[in-house]
């Protein structure tokens, strides 16, 4: 019996010890794959409820996500490397985060004057899909240090 109990303690420990070597990052939008299973110290992501950051050991999470920011640390200490996300949804277990965008670009490839014309052409419409298109444009501004 108290091998029993031993085993199960190991297990328990052996998973912690795999989920210490850094998180998997698997990141895709419907036109590329931008990561695949790649080890990285931590990603922030922009949820429905409020942004959040996922390191190794995380509990289980499924959110949706909002248009903004994905910020993923390749090496503790070093600067995030930055991508827009116009929402989608992330998968996040103890050893990995799966996150499925609807649209994903750089933040250094984002041309401030093509979201500002987004925005005025979006902003003229009153349906929901130019209500939507607007609130995205917002956000691509905001994440680049813009307002609109």
């Amino acid at each position: 019996m108290l091998a029993l109990r031993a085993a199960r303690a190991l297990r328990g420990a052996r998973r912690f010890s795999d989920a210490s070597g850094g998180l998997q990052l698997s990141f895709a939008a419907p036109h590329t794959v931008y990561y695949f299973e790649t080890s990285v110290a931590s990603v922030t992501l922009p949820g429905a409820s409020g942004e959040y950051g996922v390191t190794a050991g995380h509990s289980p999470l499924a959110e949706q996500l909002r248009p903004g920011v994905v910020a993923i640390t390749h090496k503790q200490g070093e600067e995030p490397e930055k991508f827009f996300v116009s929402g989608g949804f992330a998968f996040t277990d103890a050893e990995k985060t799966e996150v499925s965008a609807l649209e994903a670009v750089k933040l250094e490839d984002i041309d401030e004057a093509k979201v500002r014309a987004e925005y005025a052409a979006a902003a003229k419409g009153d349906d929901d899909d130019s209500k939507a298109a607007a609130d995205a444009a917002k956000a691509m501004a905001a994440a680049i240090g813009v307002t609109l």
